[in-house]
């Protein structure tokens, strides 16, 4: 691997790491973690297909690969606000939904 892919590797995977530990503090002290998941799958919902890529054969790659990390992403945040849920004493009735069913 020569040292720019190097470079804009490490770049890219500092990036996510930073990103996820962002992820776990916002959910440590969030106030409402239900809202908090609901709100998630708002910006999943009005994400579309994802970023533009370079190129267009790319593009499908890309948004695959987007798709997958909202995935990882929204499990973590399942299981991080889960615990915190029952904590704020969240009753069956305050569940979110993992999917929106649409008409």
């Amino acid at each position: 691997m020569d040292r720019i892919t190097e470079e804009a590797l490490c770049s890219l995977q500092a990036q996510v790491h930073v990103q996820e530990l962002v992820l776990r503090a916002l959910v440590a002290t969030h106030p409402e973690p239900a809202r908090l998941l609901a709100i998630w799958h708002q910006c999943l919902d009005h994400a579309g297909s994802g970023p533009v890529a370079a190129h267009a054969r790319d593009s499908e790659y890309l948004a695959e690969h987007c798709r997958v990390r909202a995935e990882d992403w929204t499990a973590e945040l399942v299981e991080l606000t889960l615990p915190a849920a029952d904590a704020a004493g969240a009753v069956v009735g305050d569940a979110v939904p993992l999917h929106v069913v649409r008409d």
